[in-house]
């Protein structure tokens, strides 16, 4: 039998940018969901969700290659960063799609799903919604 199991993430950034591996959060809502699919959307335009490498230090240089995308002009809706924000997060976008298999995300072997924060500290909140078969 398939089902639908919707449930929300809610954290709270640190920093004006930082990443947070959510991964450890989203495999435990998975709840002995067998195989399906996992999808989560970001409720904000100024942070966005990834699919990256767990090894040290490649998620902060991403936030760094990505910062060099915001070039310093004077912008027409507010400030520089604040504008540099909602670009960085529309170019990341807001929502990533994982299979699950076994009752586990069905990542590959160095893969972490990340909230990229371009514009914190902020409260972030992640609608996780579950489609997959029930466990026997």
């Amino acid at each position: 039998m398939t089902t639908t199991k919707p449930a929300t993430i809610e954290l709270e950034t640190q920093s004006a940018r930082e990443v947070v591996d959510i991964t450890a959060r989203v495999d435990a809502l998975l709840g002995g969901a067998r195989d399906g699919s996992c999808h989560l959307f970001l409720k904000h335009t100024t942070a966005g969700l990834m699919i990256l490498t767990g090894e040290a230090g490649v998620p902060e240089d991403i936030m760094d290659i990505l910062q060099t995308l915001v070039p310093p002009r004077a912008y027409r809706h507010d400030s520089a960063a604040h504008v540099g924000a909602h670009f960085l997060s529309g170019l990341v976008g807001p929502s990533v799609h994982v299979p699950v298999q076994g009752g586990r995300l069905a990542l590959g072997e160095f893969q972490r799903i990340v909230l990229m924060e371009f514009e914190g500290p902020r409260r972030r909140e992640i609608e996780l919604r579950l489609l997959a078969e029930r466990g026997p």
